[in-house]
């Protein structure tokens, strides 16, 4: 038994796992508001229904990941209350943007699995960042009841 690999029964498992990796640990931390400002809530369960959907295992959805979180970066990036903040959201733009152009030359013949689970990695290493921040700024602009600059 020793050295043996737990197989997972279905890909859905493992999409769940993938999930409550980066999901809940930032939930938990947005509890402290939610139940006092419900309207973020909303936001927030509609931006991570739209990532749980997707998969970065293959460059398709990366592109898809990315898209969705290029919507969070414009919200933080609107939102920003300082310099740092906006520095931060500039700097995510410039890593999405890194990821797409990844993405479109390993939809090209001959990529690598290997190649396609780095990109995978970074994407999901992000969407974890991204999210967070996000998360935490609907919060701060709904205790302040701020809304982004457009």
């Amino acid at each position: 038994m020793a050295g043996k690999k737990l197989a997972l029964p279905s890909s859905k498992v493992g999409t769940v796992i993938n999930t409550a990796k980066w999901a809940i640990p930032l939930l938990a931390a947005a509890a402290r508001w939610l139940s006092s400002h419900p309207e973020v809530w909303e936001s927030i369960k509609e931006q991570g229904a739209k990532l749980q959907k997707v998969t970065t295992d293959r460059p398709e959805g990366v592109l898809t990941t990315v898209g969705i979180l290029r919507e969070q970066v414009d919200y933080l990036a609107a939102s920003a209350d300082d310099a740092d903040e906006e520095q931060k959201a500039q700097e995510w733009s410039k890593r999405l943007d890194s990821c797409e152009r990844a993405a479109q030359l390993l939809k090209a013949p001959g990529t690598t699995r290997k190649d396609r689970k780095v990109l995978a990695k970074r994407v999901e290493a992000l969407r974890t960042e991204i999210f967070a921040a996000y998360i935490e700024e609907m919060g701060e602009d709904a205790e302040t009841g701020r809304s982004p600059k457009r």
